[in-house]
């Protein structure tokens, strides 16, 4: 994605919440992987 402007690509260990909602306005379009979504789920879910 480094020949589309505006487009960034970030791994989910990676990920930080000024890069979803820069300046504090969310509103990014977000498009996430299976295996991001597993991921998030190994960080954060529910035992």
């Amino acid at each position: 994605a480094r020949n589309l402007p505006g487009v960034d690509i970030v791994k989910v260990n990676n990920l930080n919440v000024e890069l979803l909602a820069p300046g504090t306005h969310p509103g990014r379009l977000t498009v996430w992987t299976s295996s991001a979504l597993e991921k998030l789920n190994e960080l954060f879910g529910e035992g």
